[in-house]
């Protein structure tokens, strides 16, 4: 289930946009409040006054980059299960990633914050939920492909397919979309196999 959020005001929208932008700039030691003001253009002080410490700067940023990036997941769940053959189911779900790499800032700082929510649990709070929604994403992909235990496979696909993306901001941005096209498909055929996973996963017969 979606969670559903409440709109930001014009303010907090400007402080959050400008706190995403200062972390795809100068990383999480570059974020501060004074940084975040100058950034927005506001009054130094301004972002204190919203988000008093570092941590709600952290998770305001955290929750603009999931509604951002959240967006259009029901619309490509809804792609991959009207998909007519596996071609087709596994482009729509490719679609999803391609669309993100209009928006590197976002996935840069989701990238930042996700490592972030290993040492943090009120940024994983924050972080988190969007993950398991991709998860269920790719999940319900491979069980449309008929692929063995997909709730095991799903969370190694989209580990595999972020590290994808990371590298596509690497390549030329006119060339990025056809790499993670290319390296997607052949990641998912990949684990497109009878074998288990795991030893003594279901199917194992040994």
């Amino acid at each position: 289930m979606t969670e559903t959020r409440q709109p930001l005001s014009p303010r907090m929208a400007a402080i959050a946009d400008a706190a995403v932008r200062v972390i795809a700039r100068a990383g999480l030691r570059g974020m501060t409040h004074r940084a975040v003001d100058a950034e927005a253009g506001l009054p130094e002080g301004s972002t204190s006054s919203y988000l008093r410490t570092r941590l709600a700067l952290l998770t305001a940023a955290g929750e603009r980059v999931v509604s951002l990036l959240e967006a259009r997941i029901a619309v490509i769940i809804e792609a991959v299960e009207a998909g007519v053959d596996e071609d087709e189911i596994v482009e729509d779900a490719l679609d999803l990633f391609v669309s993100w790499l209009d928006e590197p800032e976002l996935l840069m700082v989701r990238g930042e914050l996700m490592l972030e929510a290993v040492r943090v649990p009120d940024v994983a709070a924050v972080m988190h939920p969007l993950r398991r929604r991709l998860v269920e994403l790719v999940a319900h992909m491979l069980t449309r492909l008929q692929t063995p235990e997909p709730e095991l496979r799903a969370p190694a696909i989209l580990a595999a397919i972020e590290g994808v993306l990371s590298a596509a901001l690497e390549q030329e941005p006119q060339d990025r979309a056809d790499y993670v096209r290319r390296v997607g498909r052949t990641i998912i055929q990949a684990f497109r196999t009878d074998e288990p996973l795991m030893p003594g996963s279901a199917g194992d017969a040994s």
